[in-house]
């Protein structure tokens, strides 16, 4: 079947066969273990890290140059570069715009005592760098310029047809590459990489552990365990935005310039022409006062590394072995997790109002608890071995019936922990797109965001979950240049959560280098249905928006059904 007609169309033409993108690292690593003393040993080492940027091996990528002046924004700062030196004037210089950090080194050290026969006492401190983090899916590469996205629309209300298929693509449009650093001028189009976007994150991590075997099958562990997070992936630190002092102008900043006119409210047009440039937001008031007004974007880095965060946590485990082939391991972890962000691909979190939620001007008001940070944890899981085959208590004297009876077992893992924390937002927001600022209602004191309790709480019975009246008024959103009180994240929870795994699984040994395992598994088997999404990128299972008129609600979201599965696998 030949579609002939179409109503619309648009597609992706390439200036470039392919992008070579490429990225690589060298490490270098020295480590000793030491026998100090008969009860004590010692391990210590050292480690470096380089890792070079991203880049495309034919350098056809551009990105954002912060210090380079645009031409056709009267010579502001700010403009579009193109890797390496073969595009005239409009070339960075290098093949990727990052300083190369050359200083990643991170000492560890150990160490391990004997206090008696049966206790050990350890602890540990290192310092752990990561690998470069690109903000979205594009692993750093973009290739504004280089590339063009034509679109046609049809006409006479679909009655004309934007193209027929069979007479070819449309060539009436121009062609890339277009290598003019004001390419991506009025528009939101740029891609921005940090110069310090190469300055790795890392954490600091540290714990002590006392392990006590209890007899011959038995041992208890117990742990003191933290980390402390620096130059983390963030999403509060964009340099195209609005200073919160702008904002004594009130309405004014939402006034539009009209094309040719100079100065409006006391405030200049950037440069000559800039309102018929701006295609991709209005030519505003705001938008004149930002740093960068010839770009529709807040620049928002996407190698950015503003965040860090703290992490505590005391640890419990206890195994038990039983003669019977059963084991026993439980666990226990109590913990706090502070932060400033959440997630590797932060700036991808921006539709759930999670992150970018105050100014880069209040930046500091960014540290609360984890999105995710889940303060108890208790995990039970359990083996066994069944008792069938040769050397087992019911033996056959059939080699085929032990054959068929040997090697089962079967496993329950048990897990219960607490809910994740409440984040409420309006979508009600007196204040220009610019200040790069959501509103975030806060708690009133002493009220409790809970309009039922969540032990009696049904959403059939219509009532929220949520309290609208337990936050500060949503006519205070109505005021010019409000943004809220509230923090990042409340100390409030949601619902706790459980589930239950179950394997049964046989492996058996074909000859003496294959073996054959088959398992059955089952996901949440008791099928427990809780109202929230945990670790779904920071959503949340009730409305959260307080100027919604379904403020509270349950939105339908519940934790996974139970999921069952066989399968087989060969070992060799």
């Amino acid at each position: 079947f030949l579609l002939e007609r179409v109503g619309g169309a648009s597609a992706f033409v390439r200036s470039i066969e392919r992008i070579h993108k490429r990225m690589d690292a060298y490490i270098l690593h020295f480590g000793d273990t030491w026998r100090a003393m008969p009860k004590l040993t010692l391990n210590f080492g050292i480690r470096w890290d380089l890792h070079r940027p991203s880049w495309s091996k034919e350098n056809l990528n551009s990105f954002f140059d912060p210090t380079k002046p645009n031409p056709g924004a009267g010579g502001r700062l700010g403009a579009l570069a193109f890797a390496g030196t073969e595009h005239g004037e409009a070339s960075f210089g290098k093949r990727y715009p990052e300083d190369l950090y050359k200083k990643a080194f991170s000492p560890r050290f150990g160490f391990a005592y004997s206090i008696d026969n049966k206790t050990v006492f350890r602890g540990g401190y290192g310092i752990f760098f990561s690998q470069p983090f690109y903000g979205g899916w594009g692993g750093g590469i973009a290739t504004d310029g280089l590339t063009a996205n034509p679109s046609f629309s049809s006409t006479q209300g679909g009655l004309e047809p934007a193209m027929i298929l069979s007479e070819g693509f449309p060539q009436n449009f121009q062609r890339p590459p277009f290598i003019d650093p004001s390419f991506a001028n009025g528009t939101g189009s740029i891609h921005y990489r940090g110069f310090e976007g190469n300055r790795l994150s890392y954490s600091q991590q540290w714990n002590v552990t006392i392990e006590r075997q209890i007899d011959d099958n038995s041992t208890l562990s117990l742990a003191y365990v933290a980390n402390k997070g620096t130059r983390l992936p963030s999403g509060m630190a964009a340099i195209n935005t609005l200073d919160p002092a702008r904002l004594s102008m009130g309405p004014a900043l939402f006034d539009e310039f009209e094309p040719g006119q100079a100065e409006l409210h006391g405030v200049p047009a950037p440069y000559q022409g800039w309102a018929e440039q701006m295609q991709g937001c209005a030519p505003s008031v705001a938008q004149a006062l930002l740093p960068y007004p010839q770009y529709c974007t807040p620049l928002q880095a996407v190698n950015e590394m503003a965040g860090n965060s703290t992490y505590h946590s005391f640890q419990a485990k206890l195994e038990k072995r039983f003669s019977s082939g059963m084991f026993i391991l439980g666990s226990y972890t109590l913990s706090k997790h502070l932060t400033t962000s959440n997630h590797a691909h932060e700036t991808q979190l921006g539709w759930t109002g999670l992150t970018s939620q105050f100014s880069p001007y209040e930046r500091h008001r960014n540290k609360s608890l984890s999105h995710d940070d889940v303060p108890q944890v208790l995990s039970v899981a359990f083996a066994y071995e069944l008792p069938f085959g040769p050397g087992k208590r019911f033996s056959s004297s059939s080699p085929a019936l032990n054959r068929i009876a040997e090697g089962w077992a079967i496993s329950v893992i048990q897990r219960a922990s607490s809910g994740v924390p409440i984040w409420v937002r309006s979508g009600q927001c007196n204040v220009p797109g610019q200040l790069r600022a959501a509103c975030v209602p806060a708690l009133r004191d002493g009220a409790s965001p809970f309009a039922v309790s969540k032990d009696s709480f049904d959403p059939g019975d219509g009532r929220p979950l949520l309290d609208r009246a337990a936050f500060e008024p949503l006519s205070r959103f109505e005021q010019f240049g409000y943004t809220g009180a509230g923090p990042r994240v409340l100390n409030h929870r949601l619902f706790p959560y459980t589930n239950t795994n179950l394997s049964v699984y046989k492996k058996t040994r074909i000859t003496e280098k294959v073996n054959i395992e088959i398992r059955f598994e089952a996901f949440n088997i008791l099928n427990e249905h809780h109202f929230n999404t945990s670790g779904q990128f920071g959503g949340l299972a009730f409305v959260n928006d307080l100027s919604s008129p379904n403020f509270g609600n349950w939105n339908g979201a519940v934790t996974n059904p139970r999921n069952l599965q066989l399968g087989m696998r060969l070992e060799f």
